[in-house]
């Protein structure tokens, strides 16, 4: 038995509930002479989701939080807050877990108190809990109402963000894609999310050579993004001047050992292109082979077997390279794996290196442009609408 003092103190702060204040003095008295006032410390689960309740609980004093699947979603912390309802009105599991944030003072209400304090009386205990309950989801749907426009507005700032970030990306590849003479690009990069990682460049080493670069890095999103640009940005700190594709990217790889997170990698082609010569020094780091659509043929070049950059933090890692002569007519494609790659979900379209080069057989007679925009809507069309990883692809005309 409670003393009339704890008694007294528990009517008194049911009655301070907003939600109890339609509810008779007499059966106040009585929900108050079969309620206990806990003190619960702080850190402590109240209420673990899906776990069967019968009882309510009504916030005194002190905060507790909101949990769902794991995932914090708000606190209570006002006098009178209640918890624990929807599982008594329903009969079913808890909905979501509490945990006490800080020491809180609760009265408990078991469902067996509400009913005895009705007797018999069905019809007036549902009403009373009724229009107790709607009380409540009122106004837990007015804060839900809240919480939807504060996120809808977080979101608005976060895809005003993305799209800056977005702009920012293109105008940093869209400078380093340089014009090479004699030797015009053919470029479409579309990305799964509003921001990607693959990466290319066109730009000049030396008074006379290009750098071609295509790259993908795993993943795709924001991080993914980040990476590119640390990699783009690499290659235009140490690829100018004599050195090697090969020794630029054992460079590049070493250095990115500093900002690579665990379990990502590039995969990238890199070649110095002279177009005097019409030679093309490449290396290939994890990397699938360029194509080289020459009329009605297609020759790829050979891989050189080196590792995706970020993989082996080795200072000996050697970027072998190889060299490709192109002649007038000629048209070399580099592409991310998203141009052909294999999925189960595909339906009606080439998957594969292999298919993508039976499909250019067919198709050598369109102009590059034709070329690139019908790749793009096959892959589009082939996710029913979607493309599941970003899309780069890159077709020089030797003319």
């Amino acid at each position: 038995m409670k003393g009339s003092s704890q008694e007294d103190t528990i009517v008194r702060l049911l009655k301070q509930s907003r939600y109890l204040c339609h509810i008779e003095s007499r059966k106040i008295r009585q929900l108050a002479d079969n309620s206990l006032l806990k003190k619960i410390p702080s850190g402590q689960v109240i209420l673990n989701q899906g776990e069967v309740n019968d009882r309510v609980y009504i916030i005194v004093s002190g905060s507790v939080s909101v949990h769902i699947d794991k995932e914090y979603i708000y606190n209570l912390s006002r006098t009178g807050d209640i918890i624990g309802e929807m599982s008594v009105i329903t009969g079913g599991p808890s909905n979501a877990t509490i945990i006490s944030e800080t020491p809180v003072d609760l009265i408990e209400i078991s469902s067996g108190t509400l009913k005895q304090i009705h007797g018999r009386n069905t019809h007036d205990l549902h009403s009373a809990l009724y229009q107790w309950f709607s009380s409540i989801l009122t106004d837990k749907l007015h804060k839900t109402s809240q919480k939807a426009k504060q996120f809808e507005r977080i979101n608005r700032h976060l895809q005003r963000d993305l799209a800056e970030a977005k702009s920012t990306q293109d105008r940093i590849f869209s400078s380093q894609t340089h014009a090479i003479p004699n030797f015009p690009l053919t470029l479409k990069c579309e990305f799964s999310n509003i921001l990607g990682g693959d990466l290319y460049a066109v730009f000049p080493v030396d008074q006379s050579r290009y750098g071609i670069l295509i790259g993908d890095v795993s993943g795709h999103g924001t991080g993914a993004c980040l990476i590119s640009m640390m990699i783009l940005n690499l290659f235009m700190a140490f690829a100018t001047g004599s050195k090697s594709p090969g020794a630029v990217v054992a460079e590049v790889n070493r250095l990115s050992q500093q900002f690579m997170h665990q379990g990502k990698f590039v995969t990238l082609f890199y070649g110095v292109y002279d177009p005097a010569s019409l030679r093309l020094l490449y290396t290939n780091a994890g990397h699938h082979p360029a194509l080289v659509l020459r009329n009605d043929r297609i020759l790829m070049l050979p891989a050189t077997g080196g590792i995706p950059i970020g993989v082996l933090d080795d200072r000996d890692t050697i970027y072998r390279e190889d060299i490709f002569y192109l002649e007038t007519g000629d048209r070399l494609f580099l592409c991310t794996d998203a141009v052909f790659e294999e999925r189960p979900e595909q339906t009606g379209v080439f998957q594969g290196l292999t298919g993508l080069a039976e499909y250019l057989n067919t198709a050598w007679t369109k102009s590059s442009p034709e070329l690139v925009e019908s790749l793009f809507k096959l892959r589009v069309a082939a996710f029913r609408g979607g493309l599941p990883d970003d899309f780069t692809l890159m077709v020089f005309d030797q003319k």
